[in-house]
């Protein structure tokens, strides 16, 4: 594993829950594995997630809430033809295959998944066999298919910072992203306007 390269061999107390969203959504950025309208879209719910008033409205309500497949530029979980591939190619044999972890008693997030859809990492509904639905855990919503979000099931405020105060699902999010970097070295999103060498400022 990577996780020493990057943040140390534990998380990091001083930290909020917020901050990690954004913490592994620059990490993503950087890797290539988001384009900038998803990373912007898990900024927006990292600060909807950190204000304790309440006035800032959920950022998922007013977006797709109508199903429709999107095209394929406004996406932001749209890939490229060799992300395609490597989604739909072999797995890694190298990686244990009992590196699972159960959230919420629902969603099944799997170290060394070699899809990207919707997210890096992404949970499976109950196993990691069953393809569909799947959760972003950056974002809260779950997705029913190819671009089709299932809004029933978005997560609440309440699951999100749930999930995000969970230190093994943190750990395990960061540990996927590392992986997943070293999978798919050249993948890409279209829509990565910054490119995938871009750095951010860490929050």
């Amino acid at each position: 594993m990577h996780t020493n390269k990057m943040l140390g061999n534990s998380i990091e107390p001083g930290i909020h829950m917020p901050q990690y969203i954004r913490l592994l959504s620059d990490m993503s950025l950087m890797a290539g594995l988001i384009g900038y309208f998803e990373y912007t879209e898990r900024h927006e719910i990292a600060d909807w997630l950190e204000d304790p008033s309440g006035r800032i409205p959920d950022p998922r309500v007013t977006s797709h809430e109508n199903h429709e497949p999107l095209s394929e530029d406004s996406s932001e979980e749209n890939r490229s033809d060799e992300g395609l591939s490597s989604a739909t190619g072999e797995h890694r044999t190298d990686v244990s295959p009992w590196l699972e972890l159960l959230i919420m008693n629902q969603w099944m997030f799997t170290l060394g998944d070699a899809d990207c859809y919707p997210s890096v990492p992404h949970g499976h509904c109950k196993s990691k066999t069953r393809e569909w639905p799947k959760l972003n855990p950056y974002t809260g919503r779950v997705f029913s298919d190819t671009h089709k979000e299932d809004a029933s099931q978005r997560l609440s405020k309440k699951d999100m910072i749930k999930i995000w105060n969970d230190s093994k699902f943190i750990e395990h999010c960061r540990e996927q992203v590392l992986w997943y970097s070293d999978f798919a070295p050249s993948y890409g999103f279209p829509s990565a306007r910054r490119g995938k060498l871009a750095f951010p400022r860490w929050r």
